[in-house]
């Protein structure tokens, strides 16, 4: 009496005469999307969300233009109308908020709407200002 086949062989003889098919490697679908989300704001309602850089730059809750802040950028309060005057000021001056981990010696933004004219007079090249 012949041997039967190991179970390695069967399986090439399956393979070879298409009773059996191998699948491949799956790879489940794989969106990123954005690389990052960046802080946006908007002026007229005061409200901030976070959006893709590249976005078309209008705000979803009153259709007004949103604005890119940067990624550090921290939203006062929507009743606080000092602060949101503050970072529009700044805003409008060309600065934007960057982490300053890489920039420790860096002069701080304002503390008081006040004190914003004298800081844009006083930092013409500040390195988080964008726009001169």
């Amino acid at each position: 009496m012949s041997d039967a086949p190991s179970k390695a062989e069967r399986m090439e003889i399956r393979k070879a005469i298409g009773n059996r098919s191998v699948p491949g490697p799956y790879n489940p679908p794989y969106h990123r999307g954005a690389d990052y989300l960046t802080a946006h704001a908007c002026f007229d309602c005061r409200s901030s969300w976070k959006m893709h850089e590249d976005s078309n730059g209008v705000c979803p809750n009153c259709g007004g233009s949103a604005n890119f802040m940067g990624r550090a950028f921290k939203a006062p309060k929507k009743s606080n109308s000092e602060q949101w005057k503050k970072v529009e000021r700044l805003w409008r001056a060309g600065f934007r908020f960057f982490p300053n981990t890489g920039w420790r010696d860096v002069e701080p933004y304002p503390e008081r709407l006040r004190e914003v004219e004298g800081f844009i007079r006083q930092n013409p090249k500040h390195p988080f200002r964008v726009v001169r």
